[in-house]
């Protein structure tokens, strides 16, 4: 009886400790509206700030969602928080507007600051989004902690498209 207790215990905290061990990675991160917020809050330098805020630029440009009309980005994040850009093929697209970034590392300390763009969103009109859908509860100048994957760009676009024809309506009766 004492050695199946033992054992029993054993196998329990082995099994908190895989567990633990299997928590996805965290980052923490620090919340700025612009470059002026980033500066002010003393945690970086300003060129720190200025180069963190244009990499999120850069980020934003290269990866945020597009739509092909305003309503779509409308109905996604909200409206006048979407801005049309030229494409390369003449016509217009539309993209988020990028409303802050956050400076984020690795709480293993091992890698460098990043920086990614942030957004609002239709579902959570006060708060912030990540460009991978993240929601964060956090405000401008706030740190908060979250899961790695939510610091990387989302380099999956959104497109929207339009379906007509068969589908479109049904009905029916019955006998």
């Amino acid at each position: 009886m004492k050695r199946s207790k033992a054992v029993a215990l054993s196998l329990m905290s082995v099994s908190a400790v895989l567990l633990q061990a299997c928590d996805e990675p965290e980052a923490e991160a620090q919340v700025y509206k612009d470059v002026r917020n980033c500066i002010d809050s003393g945690e970086l330098s300003e060129q720190q700030c200025a180069a963190l805020f244009q990499q999120a630029v850069s980020d934003h440009l290269r990866d945020a969602p597009r739509f092909a009309n305003r309503d779509d980005c409308y109905t996604q994040y909200g409206a006048n928080q979407c801005q049309a850009f030229q494409s390369s093929t003449g016509g217009s697209i539309w993209m988020p507007l990028m409303v802050g970034f956050m400076a984020s590392r690795m709480l293993d300390n091992v890698s460098g600051r990043n920086s990614s763009p942030l957004y609002r969103s239709s579902s959570t009109p006060n708060g912030l989004r990540t460009a991978s859908g993240f929601d964060l509860n956090s405000g401008y100048g706030s740190k908060t902690k979250l899961p790695e994957w939510a610091t990387q760009p989302n380099r999956a676009r959104t497109q929207t498209v339009s379906r007509g024809g068969f589908g479109s309506r049904s009905s029916g009766f019955g006998g």
